[in-house]
């Protein structure tokens, strides 16, 4: 599964083995094991993948189909275990009401959001 996850992600990406291999700091040749299943990548090696084309790990190693983002601690919120799906529903619609204001403040919108 990883492999056909980084090889789609290397060719979305308009990349080659061999670019990959020097992003990497590594041999083409164990781009081309990792993209054929004949070997894993050790797992600095797939963080570094990960974080090159920003998906999770979970992603990469085919445990989810949702292709989520490498984790950034600028974009990671941790929530108390005690609230309530409601509660976490709303936070995530808080949050999207925030982002939507300031790219509207900065596309010259925002003059609706003075506070």
């Amino acid at each position: 599964m990883m492999g056909d996850r980084l090889r789609m992600l290397r060719k979305a990406k308009g990349i080659t083995q061999k670019e990959l291999a020097d992003i990497l700091n590594i041999e083409k040749s164990n781009i081309s094991l990792y993209e054929s299943g004949k070997s894993d990548p050790p797992d600095n090696i797939k963080a570094a993948i990960a974080r090159y084309f920003n998906i999770s790990l979970d992603y990469m190693l085919g445990v989810i189909d949702e292709r989520l983002e490498y984790y950034d601690e600028k974009t990671f919120l941790k929530l108390p275990r005690n609230i309530s799906d409601g509660e976490r529903q709303f936070i995530n619609e808080y949050i999207e009401f925030i982002a939507f204001r300031a790219e509207a403040e900065r596309d010259g919108d925002g003059n609706n959001f003075e506070q």
